[in-house]
């Protein structure tokens, strides 16, 4: 994880993407859509697949056919509930395995996570090989910091909300939210680690298709495994449990490392505390709501390449996305591999499809990139509804950007 940026904790899947560079000791240069893309892997949902007799018998197709019944089953949501109140209360410790399969292909490594109620986390993700080396992010309550083991240094800031660090491997407490745009379902029950667990199927209500699957633990609500799949049914984010200590009550040295102390060297990223979130939002022009559901839920603001970033995050209580924006022009080198033309409103955006799915455009001097989990359809909504103006350039920037690009076309 060396050179990671540190923003990406921000993101409730962020603690994916924390484990999975830590397994392959990847560093995109920081502050290019494709860094960011590569470094923000969140829990995705493919564009829908359809529903219906010849549907796809997939793990992530539609399920029904003709007419579907849209309600949640009672037994799920209940069980959903418990997890969510797990997530506030339950004190455990353990190992958690981590698995995408996205930009750059598949990565892997492990967490070793202690939780001691939703306001006190410590977060552990080793270089690899590891032990001796990697990152620890630790949370208490509002206040948070992510330090580099063994060299110190630090990021500190306030978050939005207490909490908000954990949604990875603890679905969001945001359960309305979750509730207005998919429905749950159970599927059966098993044994996982010694324990009584059911498996809950989360589907998009709006074309059945599904997004999720969740093992929980019966007794506690304390969520065991997740994946989330691609369009095509194949899991695309896998989080697993491989060893887990529940009930347990941490201690004071677990929940408050000796390095995390305050005379380590700070680097310039700090999160937004709930007001000023609010006055980001005005100040950068963008809605605070987005379609498909998703609502501005944090932010923080960081350097990169010597430039100013101003990261928020949106969630529709279960997939999440986050907007990047930052001073420059969008070339297209910095893109993620594969990426193409989108048309929006007032300029021609790019969009990239591997998981993290991402759409980058230009706002006037400005450079807005939304990665995230959400499909392509709901993306290129999400882009639509935000700022977006051609670049004013000068005849002599117009002559500049020309020669560079006959530059580029020679052999």
């Amino acid at each position: 994880m060396r050179g990671r940026r540190w923003a990406t904790w921000l993101m409730p899947a962020t603690v994916v993407a924390a484990a999975a560079t830590a397994a392959t000791g990847a560093a995109p240069a920081p502050g290019s859509p494709a860094a960011t893309a590569a470094q923000d892997p969140v829990a995705s949902s493919g564009p829908g697949a359809s529903s219906g007799p010849g549907a796809s018998s997939g793990p992530g197709a539609s399920s029904g056919h003709g007419a579907r019944d849209q309600s949640s089953d009672p037994a799920a949501e209940s069980l959903v509930t418990l997890t969510v109140r797990a997530a506030r209360t339950v004190g455990y410790a353990g190992t958690l395995s981590v698995t995408i399969d996205g930009q750059g292909g598949i990565r892997s490594g492990v967490l070793h996570v202690v939780h001691g109620d939703g306001a006190h986390v410590v977060i552990e993700a080793p270089d690899p090989p590891g032990p001796v080396s990697g990152s620890r992010l630790v949370q208490t309550g509002q206040r948070r910091s992510v330090v580099r083991v063994p060299d110190g240094s630090v990021n500190r800031g306030q978050a939005a909300k207490a909490g908000v660090v954990t949604g990875d491997f603890e679905p969001d407490g945001r359960l309305q939210q979750l509730l207005a745009k998919y429905r749950v379902l159970l599927e059966g029950g098993s044994r996982v680690l010694g324990r009584d667990a059911e498996t809950v199927r989360v589907e998009r209500r709006s074309d059945a298709r599904v997004v999720e699957r969740w093992t929980i633990d019966t007794h506690s609500g304390l969520l065991l495994k997740r994946e989330s799949y691609n369009l095509d049914g194949k899991v695309e984010r896998s989080l697993a449990f491989t060893e887990v200590r529940e009930p347990y009550a941490p201690t004071s040295g677990e929940l408050h490392p000796a390095n995390e102390s305050n005379e380590a060297p700070e680097r310039s990223q700090r999160w937004f505390a709930s007001a000023e979130l609010a006055a980001q939002v005005k100040v950068l022009g963008v809605p605070a709501t987005l379609p498909a559901g998703y609502r501005v839920q944090s932010g923080t603001a960081f350097r990169a390449s010597g430039v100013s970033v101003v990261q928020l995050e949106y969630s529709d209580g279960l997939e999440d996305v986050s907007l990047f924006v930052q001073p420059g022009v969008l070339t297209r080198g910095s893109l993620a591999p594969g990426a193409h033309e989108l048309r929006l409103k007032g300029v021609t955006g790019w969009q990239w499809d591997g998981f993290p799915r991402g759409v980058a455009w230009q706002d006037g001097p400005s450079t807005l990139t939304l990665v995230g989990s959400p499909p392509a359809d709901e993306l290129a909504r999400m882009a639509g509804a935000l700022p977006q103006a051609p670049l004013r350039r000068s005849l002599r920037q117009r002559l500049g950007h020309l020669i560079g690009w006959v530059k580029h076309q020679l052999p």
